[in-house]
C-alpha cells in the first residue's frame, strides 16, 4: 500500500511541475484540478497521456497566437482523453497505431535531444538564468517523452518545441526580446504582401532567429 501511494504522490507531482513547466512560472493546483488529477489516476490514465494532452492544449494555444495562459488543467481533459485513447491502441499488439509498422525503439534520439537541450541550457545561465531554466524543464519534458509510444512521439515533441520557444522568449530581458522581434518585423514586412502573411512569417523568423540565438536544437527524430 505504501508504494502504491508512493506512485500516486510520484504522479500528482508530475503532473503538476509539468503544468507549471508550461505555464513558465510555479502553480499549485486547485481542489477542483486535484479532483480531476485524482479522477485521471483512478481510470489509469498513463502518465505519458497526460503529459501529451497537456502540452498538446498548451501548444496549441501558441499556435493561434492567444497570449492568456492556461489556468486550469479542465481546459486539457478531452486532449488528455484522447491521447489516453491513442496510447492504448498503440499499445495493443505492439504498433504505433496503423496496425502494420512495428514500434521503434526513439529512446536514443529522445536521450540525444534532452542532452543537446541540457547543453543549451548550460550555456545560458551565465548571462540568461531565466532562459536557462526554460529550456531545462523542458529537456525533462522531452527525456520524459520517451514513454510514449512511437506513433504519436512526433507530433508530442512538436508542440513542446513550440512551447520551448514560447518560454524561452518570454524569459529574455527586454532588449533581447525587443531586438529579436524588431528583426523579425521587419524582414517580415518586406517578404510578405498580406498583413495575415506578414504574420505568419514574422512568427517563423522570430522563432528561427530565437533558435539561432539560444542554439536550440529542433525537436524532432532522424529519419
Amino acid at each position: 500500500m505504501a508504494a502504491e501511494d508512493d506512485r500516486e504522490i510520484t504522479y500528482y507531482r508530475a503532473v503538476e511541475d509539468l503544468f507549471a513547466t508550461l505555464r513558465g512560472f510555479p502553480h499549485i493546483l486547485s481542489s477542483k484540478d486535484f479532483q480531476l488529477l485524482r479522477g485521471w489516476w483512478r481510470d489509469e490514465i498513463p502518465l505519458a497521456a497526460v503529459r501529451a494532452g497537456i502540452t498538446e492544449v498548451f501548444a496549441r494555444r501558441r499556435e493561434r497566437g492567444e497570449i492568456d495562459p492556461v489556468v486550469s488543467l479542465s481546459y486539457c481533459r478531452h486532449a488528455v482523453k484522447a491521447h489516453a485513447r491513442r496510447f492504448a491502441d498503440m499499445q495493443v499488439g505492439g504498433h504505433d497505431g496503423d496496425g502494420e509498422r512495428p514500434v521503434l525503439d526513439a529512446g536514443a534520439a529522445i536521450t540525444s535531444l534532452a542532452a543537446d537541450l541540457s547543453i543549451a541550457g548550460k550555456e545560458q545561465r551565465g548571462t540568461r538564468p531565466r532562459v536557462a531554466e526554460a529550456i531545462e524543464r523542458i529537456a525533462l519534458s522531452v527525456e520524459a517523452a520517451a514513454e510514449l509510444p512511437t506513433g504519436g512521439l512526433e507530433e508530442h515533441l512538436f508542440a513542446l518545441e513550440s512551447i520551448l520557444l514560447a518560454n524561452c522568449l518570454a524569459a529574455l530581458d527586454e532588449d533581447d526580446s525587443s531586438e529579436l522581434e524588431e528583426r523579425a518585423r521587419s524582414e517580415a514586412e518586406s517578404t510578405a504582401a498580406t498583413a495575415e502573411a506578414q504574420e505568419r512569417a514574422f512568427r517563423a523568423l522570430r522563432d528561427r532567429a530565437l533558435r539561432v540565438l539560444l542554439n536550440l536544437p529542433r525537436l524532432e527524430l532522424d529519419g
